[in-house]
């Protein structure tokens, strides 16, 4: 009988093994952007109407009590939430009547285009994070919190909604989605 010859693959071969699994793990890796489906706001002082094709979309306070809501309507989740790493909204502000801090809230299911303040959705009360807008252009929130209570909430395909809200006496005017197509909302997440 022969013998047996073993053949190592020294460092050389572990290091080319561990690059193989490392482009793997990159290739898996991506930017993904749910697309924006319908953007509205709501206005206590007129509870009746409905602004699907309102722009700007408002987000407005008084002395901390908001009087107009954004609403921003997003394609359903294709991650899990432990598969996500971060995620950001931008948002192109057009107007600012009176500087402040908006945040961003969670709303589980789609606002519909019809509807109004009398039918205000009941949205998550825990607050996700909060800018401060004092100019025109685009203000960006950590939207992390955001993606992985959608891929929570809606693993099963479902739209959900981004809420913005105003504080103090804030007054912010968002570019809708019946302007520019370069100027609508963004939401990216990275998983």
């Amino acid at each position: 009988m022969g013998k047996m010859e073993i053949k190592s693959f020294g460092f050389g071969g572990l290091l080319a093994a561990a690059l193989v699994v490392m482009l793997a793990g990159i290739a898996a890796a991506g930017t993904f952007s749910p697309a924006l489906v319908l953007d509205t706001y709501m206005d206590a002082d007129e509870e009746d109407e409905a602004f699907a094709d309102g722009d700007p979309l408002w987000a407005t306070s008084d002395d901390g009590d908001p009087v107009r809501i954004t609403f921003l309507v997003f394609k359903e989740m294709v991650m899990l939430a432990d598969q996500i790493e971060s995620g950001e909204l931008k948002v192109r502000v057009t107007e600012v009547e009176t500087p402040g801090e908006v945040t961003l809230y969670f709303y589980d299911l789609a606002v519909l285009d019809s509807e109004t303040w009398a039918d205000l959705p009941l949205y998550d009360e825990e607050p996700l994070f909060t800018i401060e807008i004092e100019a025109e252009g685009w203000a960006s929130w950590d939207a992390t919190s955001l993606v992985k209570k959608a891929a929570e909430e809606c693993s099963e395909g479902c739209p959900f909604t981004a809420v913005l809200v105003a504080e103090g006496d804030a007054s912010i005017g968002f570019a809708s989605m019946e302007g520019s197509e370069d100027d609508k909302a963004v939401l990216e997440y990275i998983a």
